[in-house]
């Protein structure tokens, strides 16, 4: 189990980074204002790229976190 977290981790840090990338080469984008502003629509755009693959990454996370914290809920009781 501890092997599929780590994979989970491993493949959000990656959408993590391409989200990132996509944020950072549209915050140069155009013209001098608002670099907050254009940050954000790249961001908003790479989440649009990463879709359904991000979802299902998020999704697997949040199921492998439960599992987590149910084995160790299980070893307090014992």
């Amino acid at each position: 189990m501890m092997q599929r977290f780590a994979k989970v981790q491993l493949q959000l840090m990656k959408y993590g980074a391409f989200i990132g990338i996509i944020g950072g080469i549209a915050s140069f984008v155009g013209p001098n204002h608002h670099g907050l502003i254009k940050a954000m629509i790249g961001v908003i755009i790479g989440c649009a790229l990463l879709g359904k693959h991000l979802l299902i990454a998020v999704k697997e996370a949040l199921d492998t976190s439960q599992e987590m914290m149910d084995e160790i809920e299980d070893s307090f009781k014992n």
